[in-house]
């Protein structure tokens, strides 16, 4: 995977944003590491639950993790909406991988 250049920017322009730019990207870096190991835990759950009989989709757990980022985002000046829709789409997406995963495994969903 490539990474798309920003045009240059102006060299003042450049000089005045880069150590911002910076810490952005760095930021997002590790957001995007979190994500990923956040991945691979709930892809360790899937095998267990699997292994063990257990459904795949548990709306309790769904819910405590969107409101967990819904009072988060309260509590840090933030929309609520922004952070829930993003552990929403997060969810979303964990629960395919587990789906796909324990299909492999001889379990399938139970949604």
């Amino acid at each position: 995977m490539t990474e798309q250049e920003e045009p240059a920017a102006s060299g003042a322009e450049d000089d005045v944003l880069a150590p911002l730019r910076d810490r952005l990207d760095a930021g997002d870096e590790q957001i995007l590491g979190l994500i990923a190991q956040r991945m691979e835990t709930c892809l360790e759950i899937a095998r267990l639950k699997a292994e063990h009989g257990i459904p795949m989709m548990q709306p309790s757990r769904v819910g405590l993790v969107v409101g967990r980022a819904r009072r988060f985002a309260a509590d840090h000046g933030l929309p609520e909406e922004y952070l829930g829709d993003l552990f929403e789409r997060i969810v979303a997406e964990t629960c395919v991988q587990e789906d796909v995963l324990m299909a492999k495994l001889g379990e399938g969903s139970d949604r």
